[in-house]
């Protein structure tokens, strides 16, 4: 069956009256493959406005919809609790999802490993570190919430056992981006996700890979019910007696979506799973939720073209460039839709279809790399993309980049006379990491890197410390309590304007374990 998947075409099927809760899908019925008629949707039990089927085809307590980080642990926490769990997703399995294929930061608050190196994290450092970083840009409203904020972080240290128990490891901490002390671990993500599928379904968790989520079912007061999913040719009705938990993950591959948060963006290439439709996005719009930070969707960089590669040497003070060897934004900015929207102007002015820059350094930066190690330095696998030379000429010469003498020269000029003239960089690359310094020790380097679109962390929904939803009116939470969602289609409700490294996989995991208990905890609504 052919799915318009873009938001116009999502919200005139949905019904616009419906953010508003009061019209709906009554009398609608939807189509099957072969164009009959499939389910039924009527006039909601609980008014006029609401789109629920004549007949469930399928019940359980609590319905997941997404099996990535957040789905899997909140269907384990649900099916740990007694609840009867269906979840569902569109691939053929979970092995290549976003959280599966991702680098594997996991922040912490309060780990073993923290404690075992002496360092002292707490809730209010963690808050003061998240809401410092998510408004850094000097928002005049914050841009994260303090009372989801907590509920991470007071259940962070909950979630880290769980995962440890299960058998994933957790080596040291150490410094990231956003955080004041370390809290971000490494870990085999891939790992981890199969861990959490496998113990869900032991604990009696149904999985329907195969079965796409299309639609959530309402009644007239917005109170949600279950949802809608299409499984080969077959339309499926899935009542959920207990609650519906979203966790269906970002909309990178929705391009009408991608484009309309940033133009031009949907043409930097993508690293991220199959299935990040938007669907999540689209259906909580419909029922009145606002999406948030539409300007704040960015690239990551540091890859190699051919992506064996990885790193991001502006944590060790490189400079980026152009093609021509010119800088043309703040080198210090960490992942930003500001660096990102400068890299796609240079890049059409330069006729550079890979969106390819340079990221340039001396030998004092290449050795605090080569000491930092793999997590985003220099390690056996990435140091035969380096390209080296003894003078800056010489490795002009060698990437041809003619301008990038002439650049090094103004940029450390600045430095040495008190900062960047030309963009105002302060720091490395992100809050908390060092000033900037001069890149004046032979030998220079130069590495080829190349951006992907992998997540969208500061762009999605809000939610309040019980994970529910929160409507564009009056921050009243949608869904009449039987609503919640956890992933990254909310971390922005922790980590606002931009990105604290680990709190991706880190709340992701946490708060679903948090919703996947609330919602067990709920009583039947029937």
């Amino acid at each position: 069956m052919k799915k318009d998947m873009s938001r116009r075409g999502f919200l005139t099927t949905a019904g616009l009256a419906a953010m508003a809760a009061g019209i709906g899908l009554a009398g609608c019925t939807s189509k099957s493959a072969d164009g009959g008629a499939s389910v039924a949707l009527t006039a909601g039990e609980g008014g006029t406005g609401g789109n629920v089927p004549a007949k469930w085809d399928e019940e359980c307590d609590v319905l997941v919809l997404g099996a990535g980080g957040a789905g899997t642990s909140a269907a384990l926490a649900a099916a740990k609790a007694g609840a009867s769990v269906i979840v569902l997703d569109s691939q053929t399995s979970n092995n290549f999802n976003a959280t599966s294929i991702c680098k594997g930061n996991f922040c912490v608050v309060g780990s073993d490993e923290q404690k075992a190196l002496g360092i002292e994290d707490s809730v209010e450092k963690f808050l003061e570190d998240a809401i410092a970083n998510g408004n850094s840009d000097g928002n005049i409203i914050q841009a994260n919430r303090e009372d989801a904020i907590r509920t991470y972080a007071e259940n962070s240290a909950r979630g880290y056992q769980l995962l440890k128990e299960l058998g994933l490891e957790f080596p040291d901490p150490y410094v990231q981006v956003g955080h004041s002390l370390l809290r971000c671990h490494v870990v085999d993500n891939a790992k981890m996700l199969q861990l959490l599928t496998d113990s869900g379904k032991k604990a009696g968790a149904d999985y329907r890979f195969e079965t796409e989520f299309t639609k959530l079912v309402y009644d007239g007061a917005g109170t949600v019910l279950g949802a809608i999913a299409q499984s080969g040719s077959k339309e499926i009705a899935f009542k959920a007696k207990k609650a519906v938990l979203m966790c269906t993950g970002s909309f990178l591959r929705n391009v009408e979506l991608v484009e309309e948060c940033a133009m031009g963006f949907s043409k930097i290439p993508l690293f991220t799973g199959q299935g990040l439709t938007g669907l999540g996005h689209l259906s909580l719009m419909s029922l009145g939720g606002a999406m948030w930070g539409r300007e704040c969707i960015y690239a990551c960089e540091g890859d190699s073209e051919d992506g064996k590669a990885y790193t991001e040497m502006c944590h060790f003070g490189a400079i980026v460039t152009d093609l021509s060897g010119n800088r043309f934004f703040d080198d210090g900015q960490y992942w930003t839709n500001a660096r990102t929207r400068a890299l796609v102007q240079k890049s059409a002015q330069e006729g550079n279809e890979k969106f390819q820059t340079w990221q340039v350094f001396d030998q004092a930066a290449y050795d605090r790399a080569v000491e930092n190690g793999p997590n985003n330095g220099i390690y056996p696998e990435n140091e035969s993309y380096f390209i080296k030379a003894d003078t800056i000429e010489e490795l002009a010469e060698a990437i041809n980049a003619p301008d990038l003498p002439a650049t090094l020269a103004k940029y450390n000029e600045d430095i040495a006379n008190g900062g960047d003239t030309l963009f105002g960089r302060k720091q490395w690359n992100g809050a908390g990491t060092p000033a900037p310094v001069a890149l004046d020790q032979a030998p220079f380097y130069a590495y080829a890197s190349f951006p992907h679109l992998l997540y969208t962390p500061c762009t999605g929904f809000m939610i309040n410390g019980d994970c529910q939803v929160l409507g564009q009116y009056e921050e009243q939470p949608i869904g009449g309590g039987r609503l919640f969602a956890a992933g990254e289609i909310v971390t922005r409700s922790i980590v606002g304007n931009h990105y604290m490294v680990g709190v991706g996989i880190g709340s992701c995991t946490t708060l679903g374990m948090v919703i996947g208990e609330k919602a067990a905890a709920l009583d039947a609504w029937e």
